[in-house]
This record gives structure tokens, C-alpha cells and sequence, in this order.
């Protein structure tokens, strides 16, 4: 058992650790500034390339597609090789074709795009044009950003203690959902010195910078730090188990596991609810409550803003809640709650939506804007809700991967953003269903986001991040003898 480290030798550590938060934090930030940014130039992009809503779903859903099916590897690559490596290669490759979305051009000197005829038929096909090429383009985006978040939980692992993950978790997301919250504004900005083109390609360059900085200053362990001091290698590797040579990654051990496939379940629901508000809020906002201009601005951002505070005060009390109720419940219970309380908010904007577009609201202005009000505040708080629980889900990818645990955040996360493209296409097919009016179509893919927070909790009452499930059975057992596993 080890023993709690004097007041005396914590103040004599060393500050480092710190510093490496603060690099992934800003990595988080750039990470959604680079995301979000496209849904802020919908409408431009649109007009000048030619696309239709239809088409934009798919280019959503590209980037949601490859950002899943490679965040496995991107994950297992850093348990393999360091997270230093791969986070370079990472932004690299993703501030590479963030610059490369501000260049897809419109084809319009090949009368919109590279046609064929088909032998025999002599139907005129599409080869390549502006939305072939932006759905490349996102693709590749997506492969190269993947495993980002999975690869820092690694870092993170290796440079925080047990009792400070939750809290680190927390400052990560929220800086993360403050990028995308803050990206519409700085977009706009941009844009209007640079145009649209230009802000991607600034983005771009900002990444490439950031790699550049941080790859000469950061290494995968405080070990391999020169600005590490003795007190503060004692005090990161306090709780942490054996720093010797560990067993194998068990895949066996791994897919069987019920926790781990509960986990995806959860996730996968979670992001199905939560990507509403990085694609096609802008629309609701809009169409449904008639937004426009600055105020349009402030309500798109305003849900990421109130889940960055969220992820902050969830990390802050995951890691007292364990130490109170241990991590079997001081981890799910507090997930399960958020998920169900933001299931609710979702729901109670629906009835909002429902009663703007009523008769109640007709001829009281007043009552217009009262309920408009309401409506994005309950979004608001829907995102702050589920947010709430977003340390608890990366904190328990750590409990129960131990050594691996990028790689059981990269399979969370991978099942989890198949969400993503679901909803990508769910909600404007949801918004284009006949029925009485377009408020009920907007209504139902409210209704869709709060039925998926609601799966997201029953699932956490069923995960428990006491077990670690990357060892063989005899490998655990041995590792426990060891001291090396609680």
C-alpha cells in the first residue's frame, strides 16, 4: 500500500505535470475550434459550392464515420509508441486538411464537375465535383484527428495521479466544449477579413505551430522529463502501480467484457443526443425559434459554453465522489443522473418548441420571446446536464484500462461516434417527414436527443469501473499480488 505523501514533499514537487495539462487543454480547444467550424459556414459554403442540406449530411457524416473507425488504432498506436508521437502526427494531419477544406473549389470551370457518360445507357454520371471532393477532404479529417482524446487520456494517465483524473478529465472537456463554443464567433471574425477560405487555412497553420512547440516540449512520461523533480515523480507515481514491465493487452479479456460493451452503448447514445448541437442546431435555432445575427451566434455556442462548465464541476466532484462512495458508484451514479436529467431537458424543449409554434403564442409578443428564452436555456441545460458525466466516461476508460487505456478509450470512443452519423442524417430526415406543420419534424428530433440521453443512463447503472479488463485472468491476478492493481 502507499503511503500518502507529506504536505512537506508535495510543496517541494514540481509543477510540471501542470504544464502538460495545459497543452492538452489547448489541444482540446483546438480540437473543436477545428470541428465546429464548418457548421458556422454552412450557409456560405452552400451557396458557393452548390450543395444541398442532403448533401451537407454526408459531409457531416464523413468526418463522423472515419473519426470512429480509426480511433482504435490511433489508440492502440499510443499504448504501443507514446502519446507524443501520435498526438504530433494527429494535429499535424488534421490542421493539414482543415486548410485543405478552405481550398475545395466548385468545379465550376467543368461545368460543375468531371462527367462521364456510361456505356450503353448513355447516363450522364458524376466523377468528381465540389461535394466529392469536401467529402474526401472530411474524410480524411476525420482519420486524422481520430484518436486524439484517447491518446490524451493515455498522457494523462502517466502524468496525473489517481485522486486528480476526474478533475483533469474535466479542465480537458471544458476547454474542449469552450473551442467549439467560442469557434462560431471566431469564425465570423475571420471570415470577414479572410473570407471562409481563409479562416480554414488559418486554422490550419495555427495546428501546424502548436505541433511544433509541443513536440519539443512534451514526453510521454515525467520520467523522461528534464523539468521533473524527485517529489513530483513520487507524487505522480503514488497510486499508479508497478512503473515495471506489465502484461500483454488481453483482446480477449478485452471483448468479452460486459462493462466495456455497456460503455459503448452509453457512449454511442451520447453522442447520437449531444451532436445535435455541433450540426444542425443552427437550422432549429432558425427555423423553429427565428434566430438570426448575433443573437443566432450567441444561442449556437451558448449550449458548448454551459458543458464546459459542466465538465469542469463534474471533474471536480467524480474525484471527491469516490473518494466518498468508491468508483463502483462514485463514478455511475453521477453519470447515471446527468444523462436522465438531460434526457428530461431535451423533452421539455420539445414542449416548448410545441407551444411557440401554437396557438398560445400567437398575437403576445411578450410570450414569444419568453418561450423562445426557455427553449434555448433548456438546451442549454440538456448540454450541461449530460456534459456533467463527460470526466466520469473518460475517467472510467482509465480505471478499467489501466496500462491500455488508450485503447479502451479508442474503443469507446470509436463505438461511440457512430453516433455521430446517425444523427447526421436522422435529424434532417427527421425534419423532413410529412406531417402537420414543420414544428412537429423538429419536435420529433428533439424527442430523438432526449430518448438517447435517457438509454445513456439506463446503461450507467450497469458499468463498473472497479474492474479492470485489459489482463488475462492470470496476468490480474498477479499484477493484484504485485500491489499493482487495487
Amino acid at each position: 500500500m502507499n503511503k500518502p505523501l507529506s504536505l512537506t514533499a508535495e510543496a517541494q514537487a514540481t509543477r510540471v505535470r501542470y504544464g502538460v495539462l495545459a497543452w492538452v487543454c489547448s489541444l482540446s480547444m483546438l480540437t473543436y475550434i477545428d470541428r465546429v467550424a464548418i457548421k458556422s459556414v454552412r450557409p456560405e459554403m452552400q451557396g458557393e459550392l452548390g450543395l444541398s442540406n442532403e448533401q451537407f449530411a454526408y459531409i457531416f457524416a464523413a468526418f463522423g464515420l472515419a473519426y470512429a473507425l480509426f480511433e482504435v488504432p490511433s489508440g492502440w498506436l499510443g499504448d504501443r509508441i507514446g502519446p507524443r508521437k501520435v498526438l504530433a502526427r494527429i494535429v499535424f494531419a488534421w490542421s493539414l486538411f482543415t486548410a485543405l477544406t478552405g481550398l475545395v473549389w466548385n468545379f465550376a470551370w467543368l461545368n460543375t464537375g468531371i462527367r462521364v457518360t456510361l456505356p450503353f445507357s448513355g447516363i450522364e454520371a458524376v466523377l468528381f465535383d465540389a461535394f466529392i471532393l469536401l467529402v474526401l477532404v472530411r474524410f480524411l479529417f476525420g482519420m486524422g484527428e481520430a484518436g486524439a482524446y484517447p491518446n490524451i487520456a493515455r498522457a494523462m494517465k502517466s502524468w496525473f495521479p489517481y485522486r486528480q483524473r476526474g478533475l483533469g478529465q474535466g479542465l480537458l472537456w471544458t476547454f474542449g466544449r469552450w473551442g467549439g463554443a467560442i469557434s462560431p464567433l471566431l469564425v465570423v471574425l475571420i471570415s470577414q477579413v479572410v473570407g471562409w477560405r481563409g479562416a480554414f487555412v488559418f486554422f490550419g497553420v495555427v495546428g501546424v505551430v502548436w505541433v511544433v512547440f509541443f513536440y519539443l516540449w512534451f514526453r510521454d512520461t515525467p520520467r523522461e522529463h528534464p523539468g521533473v523533480n524527485a517529489a513530483e515523480l513520487a507524487l505522480i507515481e503514488q497510486g499508479n502501480g508497478s512503473t515495471g514491465r506489465l502484461p500483454p493487452l488481453s483482446w480477449r479479456t478485452l471483448l468479452a467484457s460486459p462493462t466495456l460493451w455497456l460503455l459503448c452503448l452509453m457512449y454511442v447514445c451520447s453522442n447520437a443526443g449531444w451532436s445535435f448541437f455541433i450540426t444542425w442546431d443552427v437550422a432549429y435555432f432558425q427555423k423553429k425559434l427565428h434566430l438570426s445575427g448575433l443573437e443566432l451566434g450567441l444561442a449556437s455556442g451558448a449550449p458548448l459554453f454551459f458543458g464546459g462548465v459542466a465538465c469542469f464541476l463534474g471533474g471536480f466532484l467524480t474525484d471527491r465522489q469516490v473518494r466518498v462512495w468508491g468508483r463502483r458508484w462514485g463514478r455511475t451514479l453521477q453519470g447515471a443522473a446527468a444523462y436522465f436529467v438531460g434526457g428530461l431537458l431535451f423533452l421539455l424543449a420539445f414542449l416548448l418548441t410545441h407551444l411557440l409554434s401554437g396557438n398560445l403564442a400567437d398575437g403576445s409578443g411578450w410570450l414569444v420571446v419568453l418561450l423562445t428564452f426557455l427553449a434555448v436555456l433548456a438546451l442549454c441545460l440538456a448540454s450541461f446536464a449530460k456534459d456533467f458525466a463527460m470526466a466520469v466516461s473518460w475517467s472510467t476508460c482509465i480505471d478499467i484500462g489501466h496500462r491500455y487505456s488508450g485503447t479502451v478509450s479508442g474503443f469507446m470512443n470509436m463505438v461511440g461516434n457512430l453516433g455521430t452519423p446517425v444523427t447526421s442524417f436522422m435529424v434532417p430526415w427527421l425534419a423532413s417527414r410529412a406531417g402537420p406543420g414543420e414544428e412537429a419534424n423538429w419536435s420529433i428530433a428533439l424527442i430523438y436527443s432526449g430518448c438517447m440521453f435517457l438509454i445513456s443512463a439506463a446503461c450507467w447503472l450497469f458499468i463498473n469501473p472497479r474492474r479492470v479488463i485489459v489482463y488475462a485472468p492470470a496476468d490480474k491476478e498477479r499484477l493484484r499480488r504485485e500491489g499493482a492493481l487495487e
